[in-house]
């Protein structure tokens, strides 16, 4: 059964984990949560056609909003019996079940999607780590962390080569993203070591 989430649930629920997703990893902003959740609509439905309706695909609504919401925060803010999550989800009355599912779903999202809001979300998550915002996610990482231009170029790299996309939709959107984002690795490697200083 699915949970009911009216707009003023919703509402909660964004205000919540907003501030706790600002800063996880220098890029981030207050509209990391509706961008996660944009792109999940946008996966849907370019899903086997599916032409925005999420029965097609088999994917719940409210699941797929509460997971999109979830999904990202830092590991300390999963959902444990108790925790502020667990309150707040209990005082929107989604039953106990539904958090289960939902603190399932969180465990498996990033290295064994099940369901098709798992697969969606898990693409929708991936689809921000490639592309020119991945790249520019590496670089921002890279200049804090001191790295080379060339250590930056083989983690862009590296980054490509592991996105691993779960639904049909999320590896077309990919494709060129990822194509481009090797490109600019190799132009920023080929000048790093044409200008850099020789070793």
């Amino acid at each position: 059964m699915s949970p009911a989430l009216d707009s003023a649930s919703k509402a909660r629920i964004l205000d919540f984990v907003r501030p706790l997703s600002v800063g996880l990893d220098g890029v981030t902003n207050f509209g990391f949560v509706e961008r996660r959740m944009r792109i999940s609509e946008n996966l849907l439905e370019g899903e086997e056609g599916n032409s925005g309706a999420l029965g097609a695909c088999g994917a719940d609504s409210a699941r797929l909003f509460l997971l999109a919401a979830f999904a990202g925060l830092p590991s300390a803010r999963r959902i444990t019996p108790d925790s502020r999550e667990d309150l707040l989800l209990r005082s929107l009355r989604i039953p106990l079940e539904e958090i289960r599912i939902l603190v399932s779903s969180l465990s498996r999202i990033e290295s064994d999607p099940q369901t098709p809001e798992e697969r969606v979300v898990h693409d929708a998550m991936l689809l921000e780590s490639v592309g020119a915002y991945g790249v520019t996610q590496v670089l921002a990482s890279g200049v804090r962390e001191r790295m080379t231009l060339a250590e930056m170029a083989g983690e862009i790299d590296a980054k490509m080569d592991a996105a691993r996309f779960a639904t049909e939709a999320g590896r077309r959107l990919a494709r060129e993203r990822i194509a481009y984002a090797k490109d600019f690795a190799a132009k920023l490697r080929a000048e790093a070591a044409e200008f850099g200083t020789p070793g």
